[in-house]
């Protein structure tokens, strides 16, 4: 696992072109800090700040993602004053619309975590599946009950002592795709590193990965969690 610290759109730069196999990534949900930014209110022009930056991020994904890769691209509708504001605009930006958007997953916990009764529950993620061609590599023999269907029933609940992360992903929802869509010699990346669970599954696999974080206190913590520290 190589891991990068910095800003994820200039550290993919020294990235070669088409070098990618794999992309598993969540960006921070709506979190401009993230970004570079450090605006504090989530109005228009929040998300017209955020939503440049995605445009620059799908940019250098596109460009370091070879001609047989794939991406899944995980992010979360977010609720505010019990109404919900969807994700939906990253479909529009420029960058995004060169993929081939192949699969449209739904990420379904074991349960919910919303308490409101005023609206249905928000008990569910999206993940993006992209591409740049039809010629991806599936596994439909990788041990998964009905490997190719688009909604996928994983656990988002982490035991006490292995939560190192507010919005650390789960373990079997990176082991999913990594069964399905990776093969040996694949070079996986996670441009939005957090606490390092992608390259972390990756090793296990015995796939080469790269991680970007802009978190310094991450990046310590991404090398603590690493199984070949």
């Amino acid at each position: 696992m190589k891991i990068l610290e910095g800003n994820c759109v200039e550290r993919m730069k020294e990235l070669p072109d088409n070098s990618v196999d794999l992309v598993i990534t969540s960006p921070p949900y709506e979190d401009v800090n993230g970004a570079g930014y450090g605006a504090k209110t989530k109005d228009i022009l929040f998300l017209k700040l955020y939503s440049g930056f995605m445009d620059d991020v799908f940019k250098e994904l596109y460009r370091v993602l070879k001609p047989t890769g794939q991406i899944f691209f995980n992010i979360k509708h977010k609720t505010h004053n019990k109404q919900l504001s969807t994700v939906h605009w990253l479909e529009f930006l420029e960058t995004f619309k060169k993929f081939k958007m192949k699969s449209y997953i739904i990420w379904k916990y074991a349960g919910s975590f919303d308490s409101t009764k005023s609206r249905f529950h928000l008990d569910y993620e999206i993940i993006y599946h992209l591409s740049k061609g039809d010629d991806i590599y599936l596994n439909c023999d990788c041990g998964i009950k009905d490997p190719l269907s688009s909604v996928w029933y994983v656990p988002h609940n982490i035991k006490k002592e292995d939560r190192v992360h507010p919005t650390q992903m789960p373990d079997a929802l990176v082991e999913r795709i990594l069964k399905v869509a990776s093969k040996k010699g694949d070079l996986v990346l996670d441009c939005f590193g957090g606490s390092g669970t992608t390259g972390i599954i990756a090793e296990k696999f015995g796939l080469d990965s790269v991680i970007i974080e802009l978190n310094p206190e991450n990046i310590e913590l991404i090398k603590k969690r690493s199984p070949l520290n």
